[in-house]
């Protein structure tokens, strides 16, 4: 362990970077205690990534200057001797030849200080995380029309979705218009521990007490469903 001089908090790694006092609140405190050597940099980095991403909001998360939009959408931090980018999950990264030869591990990029940072390669890195994001939440227009029995459960009454939500829908829970027998209901498809019989998640809506005496249907019955993704 190493014991930092000035705070006298403990780290597992030697000289490990850390704030010695409260960490900074907005991306401004963050850069205004940096070295002046890097500053200009960071501000740059800043500036950058707000272009490529307008719709962004500014934060500090993880302690890191980060940009939101549904979702972390990236981050970025200063080191002794490299600009942290941090874009998440770089798996599926359409930028792997303008990426060779930087330190990476799976979610970050190092940029060394002592090399011109790619400015041209960090707006790209943010453009294509601002499509990811806007791909992943990107309404359903379809609408799904079918037929299914009315099923109980402990948390209550509920017809299956017979669809893989994750292909229809790129998520595991979805808020969405539906009806049942005609009568509107704004509700969710969920998992609620509901299993298929080959142990497969099953994911479901359910049908309120109101709804069934509605349109007069109860456990057991089968009811005509139409669903369709809401914001």
């Amino acid at each position: 362990m190493w014991t930092c001089p000035k705070c006298n908090r403990e780290f597992k790694n030697k000289e490990q970077d850390h704030f010695c006092s409260e960490a900074p609140k907005t991306i401004d405190e963050y850069i205004n205690i940096q070295p002046l050597e890097t500053q200009e940099i960071l501000q740059k980095v800043r500036e950058t990534i707000r272009i490529a991403a307008p719709n962004a909001t500014e934060k500090i998360s993880w302690q890191m200057p980060t940009f939101w939009q549904s979702e972390n959408l990236i981050h970025f931090a200063s080191f002794k001797k490299h600009l942290g980018i941090y874009p998440g999950e770089m798996t599926d990264c359409p930028f792997e030849d303008r990426l060779q030869g930087y330190h990476r591990t799976k979610g970050a990029i190092q940029f060394p200080y002592n090399k011109p940072i790619d400015y041209e390669l960090i707006r790209d890195i943010t453009l294509w995380r601002v499509s990811c994001v806007q791909e992943k939440n990107a309404i359903n227009d379809k609408i799904y029309e079918f037929d299914a029995v009315i099923k109980p459960t402990e948390k209550g009454v509920y017809v299956e979705f017979p669809y893989d939500i994750r292909t229809e829908f790129g998520k595991g829970r979805v808020k969405v218009h539906a009806t049942f027998d005609g009568e509107h209901y704004d509700g969710s498809i969920v998992n609620m521990g509901v299993k298929n019989p080959d142990g497969t998640v099953c994911y479901i809506i359910g049908v309120l007490k109101d709804i069934r005496k509605k349109i007069g249907k109860q456990v057991g019955d089968s009811v005509r469903v139409t669903i369709k993704e809401r914001e």
